[in-house]
């Protein structure tokens, strides 16, 4: 049977993590491991006036490959909230940096994944140290850097766009290659 897993990115208001900050998008792959294979089965924009979350938030959010006009049509945070938690409810999720993704965020109200997923160690354990954050916002420009160490060419194809999910794809064929080389797996495997 394939081992399949969640790789969760998404693109935040700020550093700080919950409550002073909020998850603006989020792009969620699902993995098969052995098979080398993902599909992208979640990219969405939460609703959110840009007002409201000001200047400061607005150029953060862009610094990390958010585009902001995205907002207008974005889906209201509690329909979000309900479909991500019903994506994930009985399987194994992780991300690059899971400090940033469920520590920050998704561990906490609204969107409290606990009891309901199983979180996996982050991706970014089993890489290089040159290749981790030793902040968990700097998630987003580690996976650009790590991906494009890794790759020659460009398997996920996302060119030059940043935003979550392209940041979900290019973490998910991290975690294909890592485990093709036996460097990450969701439970410990026989030697």
């Amino acid at each position: 049977m394939a081992e399949k897993i969640y790789v969760v990115e998404t693109i935040t208001s700020g550093a700080e993590g919950y409550p002073y900050d909020e998850i603006l998008s989020m792009g969620v792959c699902e993995v098969d491991l052995e098979g080398g294979e993902y599909d992208l089965v979640y990219d969405k924009v939460i609703g959110v006036e840009p007002k409201h979350l000001g200047k400061d938030k607005l150029d953060y959010a862009e610094s990390k490959g958010f585009e902001t006009p995205l907002l207008y049509g974005g889906i209201p945070l509690g329909d979000a909230v309900r479909e991500f938690r019903e994506l994930v409810r009985g399987g194994e999720a992780t991300s690059y940096d899971i400090r940033q993704e469920f520590s920050k965020y998704l561990t906490n109200q609204p969107w409290d994944v606990n009891f309901i997923t199983t979180i996996l160690p982050s991706i970014m354990a089993h890489q290089p140290v040159s290749l981790k954050c030793k902040r968990p916002e700097q998630e987003p420009d580690i996976i650009v850097k790590a991906y494009r160490r890794t790759f020659c060419d460009d398997p996920a194809q996302v060119g030059k766009r940043r935003g979550a999910a392209e940041l979900a794809k290019m973490a998910s064929e991290m975690a294909i290659g890592l485990c093709a080389r036996g460097k990450y797996r969701s439970e410990p495997q026989p030697e």
